[in-house]
Formats: structure tokens, C-alpha cells, sequence
């Protein structure tokens, strides 16, 4: 199909990469400790970083500065990203990965989505003004879609699995968790271009407007990276 042109969200500047490479040190910046068996998803909702826990099947609101749990919200089912959209939480759940809504201050489900392409591993999930971004580990591809319709505005294809996804500028920040990388795509130039290696497994992935954080699942822990070309500075 052809391609729709991106339209840049209004926030941070563009600072174009060099050719695809590698960067063997961690970019670690922060890293928070948390009470936790198995992290999923991560999300930047204004005010919190909440994530998904897998054991407990909870939603978990963290306050960024101190580390502290704010909210707990049940979530039967939680599987892979976690994602905000209108003041609203969207974690994937289930065996066939639906989207499932809820309200952050009550918990109250509002209603669950299919899976856009059902038999698939949807394990990256964002949403943004431009629509929702839904990554396949399967199938190393990201796609674009309408947030009301689920219709399909683009699509791009990655290098390595997804385990977490998450939109800023011109770039789209994946995590390969086997890997141990964080790495960018440049959604205007269609390729990966870089890959950063990072402490311990990443997954769920999130940006709050000028670090990306990410789930550690070996360590439990939440680390933060501060990316050259997407960060404020």
C-alpha cells in the first residue's frame, strides 16, 4: 500500500541520526526499584509512569519522583504494553491480545477492542494524536490506525522483535528485550538507526518528554535513558 505521510507530534525537536550503529555502553540515566514478579507494559500518563503487572494482574500508577505507589487498578488477564489515550488506559489482556479500557481513577472497564490482526503477537502498543500504534513481534512490523476506527494509515517494518513500543518526533523507540537494545526507527526515512544496548532486559517502553523509560524484567526495575535526537536539551 502506499505510504501516508507522518505528521510530527508538537513536542521536542528533530535531531536527525547518523547511519545505523550500535552503542555497546548503557545509556541508563535513573532507574526506580519496584515490587514486582513479571513488568509488561509501560505508560506516561501527565502525571504518572504506571505499568502493567502480569502476576498480580494489576495496573499500577508509580509516582516519578519518589518512586511511590499512587493507584492500583485490577486488570485481569494483563499481556505485553500498556498504553494512555484521552484520559484513558488501554492494556492488551488475554490469550488473543484485545484491547481492554479503563478508567485510571476507578478501574471501571469501559470496553475491550479486538486484536487488529488476531493470531498475531501484539506486544507494542501507543497511542498518539496521529492514531494508535500497534507492534507485532511476530512479525516485526508497527502499524499506524485510526484511534476511532482502527482503520490502517501506515505501515513499518522493523529489524528486530517488538517488546514495547513508543512514539516521539520523528521516531518510533523499540525495545528487542532478547537483545538487551532499545532501538530507534525513523518513521520519515522508513529504517531502523540505531540500536542502543541497555541494562539488564527492556520491554514495555514509554517517553515522557525527554527520557524514555523502560521495564527491566530481569532486575525489576524501571530504568530511564536519555536518547540523543529525541530529547529535550
Amino acid at each position: 500500500m502506499g505510504r501516508c505521510r507522518h505528521r510530527r507530534p508538537d513536542r521536542g525537536t528533530r535531531c536527525p541520526y547518523s547511519p545505523t550503529r550500535s552503542a555497546p555502553t548503557s545509556l541508563s540515566s535513573r532507574d526506580i526499584p519496584v515490587r514486582a514478579l513479571k513488568l509488561c507494559g509501560r505508560t506516561w500518563s501527565g502525571d504518572f509512569l504506571w505499568f502493567s503487572e502480569a502476576v498480580s494482574n494489576q495496573l499500577i500508577a508509580l509516582d516519578p519522583h519518589t518512586g511511590e505507589v499512587e493507584r492500583r487498578l485490577p486488570c485481569p488477564g494483563v499481556r505485553t504494553d500498556l498504553t494512555t489515550m484521552d484520559g484513558l488506559l488501554i492494556q492488551v489482556v488475554g490469550e488473543e491480545r484485545r484491547l481492554r479500557v479503563l478508567a485510571p481513577h476507578s478501574g471501571n472497564c469501559i470496553g475491550e477492542m479486538p486484536n487488529p490482526r488476531p493470531g498475531h503477537l501484539l506486544s507494542g502498543l501507543e497511542a498518539t494524536r496521529d492514531g494508535i500504534w500497534f507492534g507485532y513481534e511476530d512479525l516485526r512490523l508497527v502499524e499506524l490506525r485510526d484511534k476511532r476506527t482502527f482503520d490502517l494509515i501506515d505501515v513499518f517494518r522493523v529489524r528486530f522483535p517488538i517488546a514495547g513500543l513508543t512514539v516521539s518526533d520523528d521516531y518510533l523507540a523499540y525495545a528487542d528485550h532478547r537483545a538487551g537494545t532499545v532501538n530507534m526507527f525513523d518513521l520519515q526515512g522508513g529504517r531502523d538507526v540505531a540500536s542502543y544496548s541497555v541494562a539488564g532486559s527492556p520491554t514495555g517502553v514509554t517517553w515522557d518528554g525527554r527520557a524514555i523509560w523502560y521495564c527491566d524484567f530481569t532486575t525489576l526495575r524501571f530504568r530511564a535513558i536519555e536518547v540523543p535526537g529525541i530529547t529535550k536539551g
